[in-house]
């Protein structure tokens, strides 16, 4: 065979494969596109349709922003204020530099969001992931109460407590049969492939302390347009993961951003905003960010950041086979609970009035204050929904105890788990509680019972509870060598390093640590 004639034939099976290829994809694509929507459509998924413009669209909208397009001339004539309070402004640029750096900003921060990568991959590699390593407990009374108090037409923007790189996929699994959920994410997953996982479930990548006013710019106004269009947004306040266990100093430069949206005449739409408290019986990451708390009084830097996330990645995965393995010889053992609650959707036209704040009369910085008031007052709605998980419970007794019989623990367990319900703060109880749960709910329905009976039934299944909480909480901690047990007494074991982890799961108790 003459090689002009071999070469046309690998060209031509070269050819007839891509376009093999590229029907089959659309086919599959198409075809899980498909299954995707029935499902949402089947289970009343809030899906925003602005999702499914497509980036180049997005794109072309915000490079045609006015308030981009005056940063943009104002980059070029050296008048951009810079970002750093009372900082110089930058140096002019010259027109197509800034050109490329703003298209640059847009392509790093605009997601492609997939309706089939979201639910026919993402959720269900979430849920694996997630039963790998704990037992999870969504307090599903809470998350319908805000699916019926939530306007279909409103835009809102979920709050959530900042304890772990886990938190994205939890919050996001426990939400999927209500919304599709955007996130801000970090730099840490700005890292393949999470990079286009994160894109594809629509989260939208958040550089923190970036100096330049143009990245800014461009950021503010994307998260405006996507609020203003309807997009549901999760945030997190802190800004960061919490080092020590305690909630953070709230970070308001995504809330004023919005806030600032509300200002505009032409803004329409009812903002609300949802409070998520999430809580671990044990976060994977504890070790290392007592570490960085321990050993460092500054931020940890982007490298540390992504390191961190490579060791999330790594535990997951490695979590999973392990327990895999333990499942087959009848020896699973996952960290415990992971719990998910939600407070009553906050509008915020009636927290302006109630306040007695009009943003559109402020200057920038009165609206800036406002926004820190703001959120500071969600982080008192987040910490009042963060679950008490039962490792949290114990480590907040065990560090008053110190060493106490099981009935001593058993009696300060009960006495903090009626405090907790007092505030109305929500208890993580998964399968152990289930009998207790029904029994409960017979008690409130029999309304002919005897009071006193009734009181005395309700102060034994207390008891009971209080049991079952103190066992599994000894349970987790002994086995992480945090709490030593013996047929009759629990002791914290001596070290500072283990100290620190029983103040980092006690201070998950929030709204405890904001009581005076």
């Amino acid at each position: 065979m003459p090689l002009w004639e071999l070469a046309l034939l690998i060209v031509g099976g070269l050819l007839a494969y891509e376009l093999a290829r590229g029907f089959v994809l659309r086919k599959v694509q198409a075809s899980l596109h498909r299954r995707a929507k029935s499902f949402a459509e089947q289970h009343g998924v809030r899906v925003d349709l602005f999702k499914f413009g497509g980036r180049l669209l997005v794109k072309e909208e915000l490079l045609n922003d006015l308030v981009i397009q005056r940063a943009m001339l104002g980059a070029a004539q050296g008048t951009l204020p810079s970002t750093l309070k009372g900082g110089p402004p930058a140096a002019p640029c010259r027109p197509e530099e800034i050109r490329r750096a703003v298209e640059s900003y847009i392509d790093e921060i605009v997601p492609a969001f997939s309706l089939a990568a979201y639910y026919q991959f993402g959720m269900t590699l979430a849920a694996a992931a997630i039963r790998a390593v704990y037992r999870p407990v969504i307090d599903a009374a809470s998350r319908e109460r805000v699916r019926k108090e939530l306007p279909a037409d409103a835009t809102a923007v979920f709050v959530i407590n900042h304890r772990s790189n886990f938190d994205y996929v939890v919050v996001g699994w426990a939400l999927a049969r209500q919304v599709a959920v955007s996130y801000a994410v970090g730099e840490w997953a700005r890292v393949w492939p999470l990079d286009s996982l994160f894109k594809a479930f629509g989260g939208f990548f958040v550089r923190r302390g970036f100096p330049d006013p143009l990245y800014h710019t461009v950021l503010r106004r994307y998260l405006q347009l996507i609020t203003r269009r309807g997009v549901t947004q999760g945030i997190f306040p802190e800004g960061g993961l919490t080092r020590d266990g305690a909630l953070r100093s709230p970070k308001a430069g995504l809330l004023d951003a919005i806030l600032q949206l509300t200002t505009e005449p032409d803004f329409g739409r009812e903002l609300y905003f949802v409070p998520v408290g999430i809580n671990y019986d044990r976060v994977l990451e504890d070790g290392s960010l007592l570490a960085e708390k321990r050993g460092k009084e500054h931020p940890p830097t982007p490298a540390e950041k992504l390191l961190n996330g490579a060791k999330l990645l790594y535990r997951i995965p490695w979590g999973a086979l392990v327990n895999v393995a333990r499942a087959a010889t009848g020896r699973l053992q996952r960290h415990g609970y992971v719990a998910v609650a939600f407070g009553r959707p906050v509008h915020w036209k009636e927290l302006a009035q109630q306040r007695n704040v009009d943003l559109a009369k402020l200057d920038d910085e009165a609206r800036r204050n406002a926004a820190k008031d703001l959120a500071g007052e969600l982080m008192k709605h987040i910490a009042q929904c963060i679950p008490a998980t039962p490792v949290a419970m114990v480590a907040r007794c065990m560090l008053e105890l110190s060493d106490c019989t099981r009935s001593d623990l058993t009696s300060k367990v009960l006495a903090l788990r009626n405090e907790l319900l007092a505030k109305g703060i929500p208890l993580a109880m998964g399968g152990e509680f289930e009998e207790h749960k029904r029994v409960r709910a017979q008690l409130e329905e029999d309304a002919e019972r005897n009071r006193d009976l009734s009181r005395m039934e309700g102060d034994m299944l207390a008891q009971d509870e209080a049991e079952a909480i103190a066992r599994l909480g000894v349970e987790h901690l002994a086995r992480r060598r945090i709490l030593q047990r013996t047929e009759d007494r629990v002791r914290v074991l001596p070290g500072e390093e283990l100290k620190d982890l029983l103040v980092y799961y006690a201070r998950s108790l929030a709204a405890l640590e904001r009581s005076p």
